[in-house]
């Protein structure tokens, strides 16, 4: 555990940080409980968050979004993980209220957020904060965009995401362009264009 050393205002402050008392292992600290969560919403803030562990410094992307949507992840009896058919939702029995997800990472927000939540939900109903390392592609997000994204484990850090719409991609490097579109468009192929189906779209296809 630790203290939270500066404000989580955006608007004056875009970077953040917090100390952690033991050595930093968050996969095994904080992503190797449950499968995970898997859900779609809108960058809705973005920050620089350091944590300074007893053996390191770490950088994150702190990505706060307003979600839509959240799923447990599943595997099938051949331990494979179930694909998240979008379509069938809002009757999936997967779907997990906000006060569920809340309860799965809240333990981690009192260690690595002490006394800065109120930026998220229940005080900005549907709004979670999720951290991916600053190196990554999660580097590349910004305001307004939406995504599609999964967790490590039932953490709130990221394991994976992509884009769910053709937003503007001019902060994005040519390949990184690429791999977005391209992610978008087998996210619509596999869904059907919503005109087709307005219940919603489903992918299984993730960027690295």
């Amino acid at each position: 555990a630790g203290g939270v050393h500066s404000p989580f205002k955006m608007a004056r402050t875009p970077s953040s940080s917090s100390d952690f008392a033991g050595n930093w292992t968050p996969d095994a600290t904080f992503c190797s409980s449950g499968l995970g969560f898997e859900g779609e919403g809108a960058v809705v803030e973005l920050r620089f968050h350091t944590v300074t562990a007893k053996d390191k410094v770490e950088r994150y992307i702190a990505v706060v979004l307003e979600l839509k949507h959240v799923y447990r992840i599943e595997l099938n009896k051949y331990n494979v993980e179930v694909t998240l058919d979008l379509k069938k939702e809002p009757n999936s029995p997967r779907l997990i209220s906000w006060e569920t997800l809340r309860a799965g990472i809240a333990g981690q927000y009192d260690t690595l957020l002490p006394g800065a939540q109120q930026h998220l939900h229940p005080n900005k109903p549907a709004r979670f904060e999720f951290w991916g390392t600053a190196n990554t592609d999660v580097k590349n997000l910004k305001v307004g965009d939406e995504i599609h994204f999964k967790t490590a484990g039932d953490s709130m850090f990221f394991k994976k995401f992509f884009h769910t719409s053709m937003g503007d991609f001019s902060h994005l490097e040519g390949g990184q362009v690429m791999s977005q579109m391209s992610q978008v468009s087998d996210h619509v192929a596999k869904a059907g264009l919503p005109q087709d189906d307005m219940d919603g779209c489903g992918s299984d296809e993730w960027s690295d």
